[in-house]
């Protein structure tokens, strides 16, 4: 999404919004890139469930770049003479997991994260759905309780945000798109369901995760002697943008309004 004609100042504004909604220490941020090792891509489970959304980061091969600087080869959809270098980041949070693999936490603790994102979509792509896009999410990592604490004191938050801008929504049970739909975490996922969103006119713009001690149990993340179960409550900010725009029209009038939000939460 290009952002002009003043709506880059309201996507400051809602990040803004957002993170006085979470009221963390600003040494709990970070930013991550958008590159992730294969090994690690491999390790997070992501290409075994999602192939078909999986994004890679490729270069030509040495052997074919004369061809190439002298125009003998072009790029063209088929084209897949490439060597794969890195996978792009699916999910802003996977990059904490990572991050803290094998460590023992001494206290729970929410980590709050931002990353641009890359997914192969597979539905048509419009406002509210692309192949980059930016994911902002707030991680919860401790205790089973705790984790869904956050969830709903996520759902809470983001029903305060929605009210003031005067936005109707609707919040759904939902799941993954996994490739398979008959493996064994995707079956799970319909029979226990971990995952809601936040619905605006038949789009989701956020969603409320509850990964139980997946991450936990797989990257050796302990609290105490016991795996870490994790929760995120992760923002579209595309899609909150699209939203914004159809709700107020102009820039002004939305970052008006996200301001007014935030003397709110400062009184």
């Amino acid at each position: 999404m290009d952002l002009v004609d003043g709506w880059y100042h309201v996507r400051m504004a809602l990040e803004r919004a957002l993170d006085d909604l979470f009221a963390l220490d600003p040494r709990a941020f970070v930013e991550f890139d958008s590159v992730v090792g294969t090994e690690d891509m491999e390790a997070l489970g992501y290409v075994r469930n999602f192939p078909h959304l999986t994004c890679l980061m490729c270069s030509l091969p040495p052997a074919r770049l004369g061809a190439f600087s002298k125009g003998e080869e072009r790029l063209s959809r088929g084209y897949q003479a490439v060597d794969v270098d890195f996978a792009l980041l699916p999910a802003a949070c996977y990059k904490i997991y990572l991050g803290l693999r094998g460590r023992r936490l001494d206290a729970e603790r929410v980590v709050g994260c931002i990353a641009k994102c890359f997914r192969h979509e597979d539905k048509p792509l419009d406002a509210y759905r692309a192949v980059n896009f930016t994911m902002k999410e707030y991680v919860h990592l401790g205790s089973a309780q705790a984790a869904q604490a956050h969830l709903e004191a996520g759902a809470a938050r983001i029903d305060a945000l929605m009210r003031h801008l005067g936005l109707a929504y609707g919040t759904e049970t939902a799941s993954d798109p996994f490739f398979d739909a008959t493996t064994s975490v995707a079956v799970m996922s319909r029979l226990m369901p971990t995952k809601r969103e936040i619905v605006y006119d038949g789009h989701a713009v956020s969603s409320l995760n509850y990964h139980r001690n997946y991450f936990g149990d797989k990257f050796d993340i302990r609290l105490g002697e016991e795996p870490v179960h994790t929760s995120c409550v992760a923002f579209g900010i595309e899609r909150w943008m699209a939203m914004l725009a159809e709700r107020f029209g102009e820039a002004a009038a939305a970052e008006e309004a996200l301001r007014g939000f935030e003397a709110g939460q400062a009184a």
